[in-house]
């Protein structure tokens, strides 16, 4: 897995941020009335926030390999990363995509209705934030030296079956003779 690019958020923040806004827009402009935002969004992105920030305090120690503590497998390890890096796009996407909705709500704020959506998808967008902010302190936690000093590091080419492999492996590229009449 290779890390989280900024520029891939800002892309997903910017297409679903338009997405929102155009799905705020018709649903003004068509249906004659607001998107409904209910605040349970916001709540559920917070609680989610919440959860991962759980995660990451207790799988930090043992991520840095803290004494005492003990490392993570490496399978749960992996599947670390895996969430940090689904939680950064995950997150980034909702913040993108409420704020579109928020810039709807902004254009009528005196209207009492335009306020509660205002503050919702604000709210559930802070909470994305949130979540891109705490998936990318624990994608930094799951990170691997990879320098010459390091210890832990693990040389794949060293390894039997590794890319310098043995006499065992064989290419996929290698021709297998076929019997005569059969090619």
């Amino acid at each position: 897995m290779s890390p989280t690019r900024p520029r891939l958020l800002v892309l997903i923040a910017l297409v679903t941020g338009v997405l929102g806004w155009v799905i705020a827009t018709i649903a003004d402009s068509i249906l004659g009335r607001y998107l409904p935002v209910p605040w349970s969004a916001a709540l559920a992105m917070w609680m989610l926030c919440a959860a991962l920030l759980i995660w990451t305090l207790l799988a930090r120690p043992r991520l840095l390999r803290r004494p005492g503590a003990e490392p993570l497998p490496p399978l749960t390890a992996a599947r670390t990363a895996a969430l940090a890096l689904a939680a950064s796009r995950v997150g980034v996407g909702v913040a993108g995509f409420y704020l579109g909705v928020a810039l709807v709500f902004v254009a009528d704020l005196p209207v009492p209705a335009a306020q509660t959506g205002a503050w919702a998808s604000g709210a559930t967008a802070l909470a994305g934030a949130a979540i891109v902010a705490v998936a990318l302190w624990l994608e930094s936690l799951c990170r691997i030296g990879g320098g010459d000093d390091d210890e832990d590091a693990v040389d794949i080419r060293r390894l039997p079956g590794g890319a310098a492999g043995g006499a065992e492996r064989t290419s996929l590229t290698q021709k297998r003779s076929v019997p005569p009449g059969r090619g």
